[in-house]
Parts: structure tokens; sequence; C-alpha cells
């Protein structure tokens, strides 16, 4: 597989079904999509995210949609980010279609807040910054992925 980093390496089907069961597909429908999604050498990430969306829209439009607009950051503290704000960079926010000033929704296990986006340039696009009060709520650690779901 080719990262949007240029990275090669090795398909990794269980990434894959944990992507999808991320976006609420249910254990069946996992194994279904994993099953028909079948990488190319060299398909590049985005060409593979597209791939699954594609099967995903034969089991359900909604859930196509959830699969498109999640993504696994790395979640970090910042003094300066204000309470109910989530900073994220201005390169993930392109990609995803989404802006400053939308929201987005975050999970880790069975928590989930909707915080307000606030657009960064110089930030990480793997990443997202909250109030350290923030991510107390959502009973995380910094530095572990969580689920940040783009509404479109």
């Amino acid at each position: 597989m080719r990262k949007r980093s240029g990275k090669v390496e090795e398909f990794d089907r269980r990434k894959l079904e944990e992507s999808i069961r991320r976006a609420g597909a249910s254990p069946e429908v996992v194994k279904r999509i994993s099953s028909r999604v079948q990488p190319k050498d060299e398909m590049s990430s985005k060409e593979l995210r597209e791939k699954v969306a594609e099967e995903l829209r034969k089991e359900s439009d909604a859930l196509s949609a959830a699969y498109r607009s999640t993504k696994l950051l790395r979640i970090r503290t910042s003094s300066e980010a204000r309470i109910g704000i989530a900073r994220v960079s201005e390169q993930l926010l392109r990609d995803y279609g989404a802006r400053s000033g939308g929201h987005v929704m975050i999970r880790h296990k069975d928590h989930e807040a909707k915080m307000q986006v606030e657009a960064r340039s110089e930030l990480d696009p793997q990443e997202i910054q909250v109030n350290k009060s923030d991510l107390d709520k959502l009973g995380a650690q910094e530095g572990v992925r969580l689920d940040v779901r783009f509404p479109k």
C-alpha cells in the first residue's frame, strides 16, 4: 500500500476491518466488505478508501458516508485550545470538505463529544488538539488515537 506520505507498507486486512467497524458496520458487514476488497500492488490508501466506500454503499448509503467522513487521529492537548474547540490542520479540513467553525464528533470507547472546529495551518494532519478538560471528559489519554467524524 502506498500511503499519502509516499511510504509503502504491506497491506494489513485487520486495519481495513477496524476502519470499517469504526464507521459503525456490524461484524457481518465488516467481514463481507473485507472479503470483497482485494487491494492491488502499489494501490494508494486513498484508492483503497474509495473502493471500500463503494462497497459500503452497496450495503448502506449512511454507512458509506460515515466511513468517508471518519478519520483516526492522535489527540493532543493544547493550553491554547478553548473548552469545546477542536483544533485541526487546514489540510485535514480540505481533505474532508469541512470548514473552520463547523463541528466534528470525537469518540473514544463509549464517550463522544461534539466540538467546534478551529483550523490551524501549523498542525500535523494526523493530529487533533483539544483542551485538557475536553480530553478528560472523553476518558482518553494524550497521544491515543480517537475516531473523528467530519459531518457533511
